[in-house]
């Protein structure tokens, strides 16, 4: 019994350890990029703490209701820090030319079945792009966005670290169907654009934490072959976060580790031949 105290003990000093670590690593950071590095702009560095972000993209749910696909474009319109706006690229603000950063992305995701439901992602990547002049998105026949614009240059590219959730509700007002989610994903700078990365730099790793919410005056649905529905999203609202991503610990660290645990061991020993 004695061991087993010292031993949970143990356990959970380290579990604490463990979600503070985690707790800290999430915490939204403070962001300087100069695009005026890339040649898309005349844009000098610019600070955020938030970006808001416009949702152009379409959901096709499956016909049983349980998985769905996801692909389109993100743009990022808006910069904030601390509340105010620092950056709107679209019209050169604060100073320089007009240019346009955007995200192109893929993904999938389960769901529980019926409406409403609550869900997942199993898989996301993505790239940060940007590009001289305005870029837009217009959906075609089948529903599908297309990219009108200047040619762009991929900035950085991420994939899925967490599986967020998802959620499919029905607004009240326009009887349509409305998803919103949050993820977590990776975010890795191109080494081609370090000095885009002003701060931190490009050899930082960094986590991007997103959430989206829909009115039904940018949502549509139709069905789609084999029975399934496609939602298209034009101009959803969103924001992201960037914060520093997790440490892998130092080989020091899991030395210390593990002499503690030795410690307990050595310590738990001695209690039981004294008590045996």
């Amino acid at each position: 019994m004695r061991i087993g105290r010292f031993l949970a003990a143990a356990s959970a000093a380290l579990l604490l350890t463990m979600a503070f670590s985690a707790k800290a690593a999430m915490t939204p950071i403070n962001v300087t990029w100069n695009p005026s590095t890339t040649g898309i702009t005349t844009q000098g560095p610019f600070s955020f703490d938030n970006v808001v972000l416009n949702t152009f993209a379409t959901i096709d749910v499956n016909s049983a209701g349980t998985g769905f696909t996801q692909q389109g474009f993100l743009n990022l319109s808006l910069f904030n820090q601390n509340g105010l706006p620092t950056s709107v690229p679209n019209v050169g603000y604060p100073s320089g030319s007009p240019y346009s950063l955007y995200i192109s992305f893929t993904g999938t995701g389960t769901q529980t079945a019926g409406v409403p439901s609550t869900g997942q992602f199993t898989s996301l990547t993505y790239s940060l792009m940007g590009a001289p002049g305005v870029t837009t998105f217009t959906p075609n026949g089948s529903g599908m966005f297309s990219l009108n614009g200047n040619a762009g240059v991929a900035l950085a590219t991420g994939s899925l670290t967490s599986p967020g959730s998802t959620s499919l509700t029905v607004d009240a007002g326009t009887g349509l169907l409305l998803p919103a989610a949050q993820l977590t994903a990776s975010f890795v700078p191109n080494p081609a654009f370090a000095s885009f990365f002003v701060n931190p730099s490009a050899s930082t790793p960094l986590t991007v934490t997103a959430a989206f919410t829909n009115t039904g005056t940018v949502v549509t649905s139709a069905p789609i072959a084999g029975g399934g529905t496609r939602l298209t999203l034009n101009g959803g609202g969103g924001n992201a976060t960037l914060s520093q991503a997790a440490a892998v610990p130092e080989p020091d660290t899991y030395g210390m580790l593990l002499a503690g645990l030795g410690l307990v061991g050595f310590v738990a020993r001695r209690k039981y031949k004294r008590h045996g």
